[in-house]
């Protein structure tokens, strides 16, 4: 894998690494711009976390007691990031009946080893 160079040929391979050089600082430029930690996000207290989640205070603060939702409790009063609050809302997304209906139809027939007699469930 190791090319020997001749004399002659150095300046053309040192140009060649100065230009991947170059080309690879772009780039980490570029990533390094991506990947900017986004700007610290305002803390919200409860009566607008109470409005984001559409719940009472009282609900708010048991929820945050069991540990359920995100929140931050620095002295006495808690506070949350809006942001959190979205993404617990969106996590705890039910399925709809008809999703139910067919995964327990699905879980049933993966259960079934064999089918059933023709006279069961007959007295």
């Amino acid at each position: 894998m190791q090319e020997t160079l001749s004399f002659e040929a150095m300046p053309q391979a040192i140009l060649e690494l100065m230009r991947k050089v170059d080309t690879l600082r772009a780039d980490i430029s570029e990533l390094k711009e991506r990947c900017q930690p986004p700007a610290d996000e305002p803390m919200i207290g409860i009566d607008e976390a109470c409005k984001i989640l559409q719940r009472a205070k009282s609900t708010v603060y048991a929820l945050a007691q069991a540990h359920k939702i995100p929140f931050y409790q620095p002295g006495k009063m808690l506070q949350f990031k809006r942001s959190e609050l979205m993404a617990w809302m969106e996590s705890a997304r039910q399925e709809t009946s008809a999703q139910t209906r067919d995964s327990i139809i699905e879980d049933m027939q993966r259960g079934v080893r064999h089918k059933p007699k023709s006279n069961w469930g007959m007295q």
